[in-house]
Order: structure tokens, then C-alpha cells, then sequence
């Protein structure tokens, strides 16, 4: 009676593990490759998110709808005070989470703002693709990035995974010029490694390169004059930036560096002979010595044009970022290569010329990546995302967080 017994619960298990095979092979991917990820419930938040405005300087209520979806996971969640130094209203979301193994800890990060208002959106679903209707943006950027740490992090608790203590902050005013991150106590942190969930659309592009950006402004003074009457008493300054900005070369550079012109004002009526000028712009390049040459080619080019003709020029040049590159051999690196790996993906590590709160927070130590979100598009009124690659993003951060534990355990 026992044998029967044991052989029915025998025939019973393999055909459990026969449905699982055929299941397996049905969705085409093996057991390894298996989303862990609630993509139903990433939608549900993302979407909560988009309804939310959060333009620059207006991030108080989405920081703390964030903040009470963090305290549901974790007692350790604090709102700071950066707005004390870049204005507005909103704080820092910041949320710490124990790890279960012995690891070094690990930083996430992602951004509350979006670069235009969103005020009466309208959400449009298309199957997968979700976008607005397009009077507004969608904030994706980076809205996706934040409800993919969220599920992220609700995965790692409800499946009791394995990660190492985890930091998180979510910045404002990123679109501001990464003013929330530039405004966080870098001391609140001991990661020494973050992933920066600020990416790309297609889920195996990685971003482990970014360049320097500084922006510059030259005043130009002349001498005003009729410009009918004495225009020989005249300096005019406007004439004088054209000159110098036509001997200068802007644009794409070389395969590292980049220059642009972007604004240029000066001069009150057609009768006067303008005798002043302002000109603004930005250089940016990977290679930190290419960037000071550019800059001090552009001192020098306008310093002459000016001398040339009696006028003066003032150039001055703010730093917003400086680059980083991380390591292809880095502990955050291999571990999302070998997530790319589990899910069946080619890792694609590459460098783009913008930048991110993976800037400052290199440039404080801590060695970053940026993962992709599954947001197209951006910064326009036909952004989108895809749910399916929205949720192999957030698959891919779980792994990763996974990896990087296991890799320092």
C-alpha cells in the first residue's frame, strides 16, 4: 500500500515538472530565464507615477507618494532638505534596506522630475506601448526608472532573494542640472557601487561612460555710435563675436567631444552700433584634456577678435558635470553583464554624451552604471514606453542586485 502510495505521488511530481517543461518551452525561455518581476504591478505603479506632476521645482507630492510606497518596505525612510539650497519645496527621498547577506552595500538611484510639466495628461494605452496623447509629455524620464526600483525592491522582499544592504535615493531637479544629487550629503552614503536606473530604451544597453559638460558665456564690450552718422566712432560688439565665432569649429569635434554656440544677444536699436554682446555655449568631451583645450581656444579666439578691434571680452567657463568611466572589469559591471546573460540578452556597454545623477555620484566615489528604463523618445511630447521591455529593465535590476551580492558574498 505504501509503494503504490509513493509511486502515485512519484507519477504526480513528474507530471508537475512535465507542465513546467512544456510551459518553459512554450514561453521560449528556460528556467533560469524566468521573470521573477511582477510586470502587472510595474505597470500599476508607473502609471500612478505619470498622473503625478512633477516638473522641476514641484516634486513635493510625487517625493512623497515614493516616500510611502519606501515605508511600506522599510522603517528607514527620510525626506531631506535640498531644497533649502536649489529652492522649491521638495527634498531627496532617501531609504535604506538591510541585506541578508554578508555584501558591500549598494546604491540605486533614479530622478523624481520631469524636464516639462505634465499637467493634464492623458494617458493612452496601445497594447503594450503606453504615451499620452500627446499635449503633454509622458515623464518616463524618469518616472519608468522609479517604478522599476520600487518593484525591484518589493521582489527582492516578497521573494526573500538574496541582496546586500541597499541605499536609495531619489533625486530632484535632475533636469535642472542634476542640482538634487549635487545638494545630497554624499556622507549619508557608504556604497561604494550604484546603479542609476536612467537608461535607455532596449533593456541590454548599459551606460558606463559619460563625458565632462561646462558651459561658457563671453561679454563683449565696444563702443556705441550712430550707426549712420559716426558708425567709425563706433566698436560694435556683435560684429566682433561673428568673427569669432566664425573661426572656431563647433559641432561634433571628434568621436569624444562636442561644442555648440547656442545663444547669442547684444545691441538695443538698428540706428546704434551695438557695444555689447553676450554669447553662451557648451564643450563637452570624454577625454578631460581635450576639454580644456577647447576651452582655451575659445578664450583665446574671442580675446584676440576683441583686441583686434579696440573691445574687450570676458569668458567664463561653470563646470555642470565631469565625466566618468567605469570599468568593464568592475564588480557592478559583471554583474550586470552576467544578468544580460541569465536572461538571454547581449550586453551592449556603452557611452553617450549626455549626463546623469551617475555623474555626481561618481565623482564622489562611487563606481556607477546607468540601467536602462524602457523609455523612448524622451524629453518630447511622443514619448513612450514599452511595457515589455519596461518590465525586462526591472528583471534585469533584480538580477543584477542578485549578482553583485553574490559576488561579494
Amino acid at each position: 500500500m505504501r509503494f503504490k502510495k509513493r509511486n502515485a505521488l512519484y507519477m504526480f511530481a513528474l507530471l508537475v515538472l512535465s507542465a513546467c517543461a512544456l510551459c518553459l518551452r512554450l514561453t521560449g525561455l528556460s528556467a533560469q530565464q524566468q521573470l521573477m518581476t511582477s510586470k502587472s504591478r510595474l505597470r500599476e505603479t508607473f502609471i500612478s507615477l505619470v498622473q503625478i506632476d512633477s516638473g522641476s521645482e514641484n516634486e513635493e507630492v510625487i517625493g512623497e507618494f515614493v516616500a510611502r510606497e519606501m515605508k511600506t518596505l522599510t522603517d528607514e525612510v527620510t525626506i531631506d532638505e535640498a531644497w533649502r539650497k536649489i529652492g522649491g519645496k521638495a527634498g531627496n527621498v532617501i531609504a535604506r534596506f538591510h541585506g541578508n547577506v554578508q555584501s558591500q552595500p549598494l546604491l540605486l538611484n533614479a530622478h523624481l522630475d520631469t524636464v516639462m510639466p505634465t499637467v493634464g495628461i492623458k494617458i493612452v494605452e496601445d497594447g503594450e506601448v503606453i504615451r499620452t496623447d500627446g499635449r503633454t509629455i509622458l515623464g518616463a524620464d524618469d518616472k519608468a526608472g522609479v517604478a522599476i526600483i520600487i518593484e525591484a525592491l518589493r521582489t527582492l522582499r516578497e521573494r526573500n532573494l538574496k541582496h546586500p544592504p541597499i541605499e536609495v535615493v531619489f533625486t530632484v531637479r535632475e533636469e535642472k542640472g542634476l542640482l538634487g544629487a549635487k545638494a545630497f550629503d554624499m556622507k549619508r552614503l557608504s556604497a561604494k557601487y550604484g546603479l542609476v536606473v536612467d537608461g535607455m530604451d532596449e533593456p541590454s544597453v548599459i551606460i558606463t561612460r559619460m563625458p565632462s559638460h561646462e558651459i561658457f558665456e563671453v561679454v563683449i564690450k565696444g563702443k556705441t555710435a550712430h550707426a549712420s552718422l559716426e558708425p567709425e566712432k563706433g566698436i560694435n560688439a556683435i560684429v566682433t563675436a561673428s568673427r569669432a565665432i566664425a573661426k572656431l569649429n563647433w559641432g561634433r569635434i571628434d568621436e569624444e567631444s562636442t561644442c555648440n554656440v547656442g545663444v547669442i544677444n547684444g545691441g538695443r536699436a538698428t540706428n546704434v552700433v551695438a557695444d555689447t554682446c553676450t554669447v553662451k555655449g557648451e564643450v563637452r568631451s570624454h577625454d578631460i584634456k581635450k576639454l580644456e583645450a577647447m576651452k582655451e581656444l575659445i578664450t583665446k579666439v574671442f580675446d584676440e577678435e576683441a583686441k583686434a578691434v579696440g573691445a574687450s571680452a570676458k569668458v567664463t567657463f561653470e563646470r555642470l558635470y565631469r565625466g566618468f568611466t567605469t570599468s568593464h572589469n568592475s564588480p557592478i559591471v559583471l554583474a550586470v553583464v552576467k544578468a544580460l546573460t541569465e536572461m538571454g540578452l547581449q550586453p551592449r556597454l556603452k557611452g553617450v554624451e549626455a549626463g546623469s545623477d551617475a555623474s555626481v555620484f561618481s565623482e564622489h566615489g562611487i563606481e556607477c552604471i546607468v540601467l536602462p528604463t524602457g523609455a523612448a523618445n524622451i524629453h518630447t511630447q511622443n514619448e513612450f514606453v514599452d511595457m515589455r521591455k519596461m518590465h525586462m529593465c526591472a528583471e534585469l535590476l533584480v538580477r543584477t542586485i542578485i549578482n553583485f551580492a553574490t559576488l561579494h558574498q
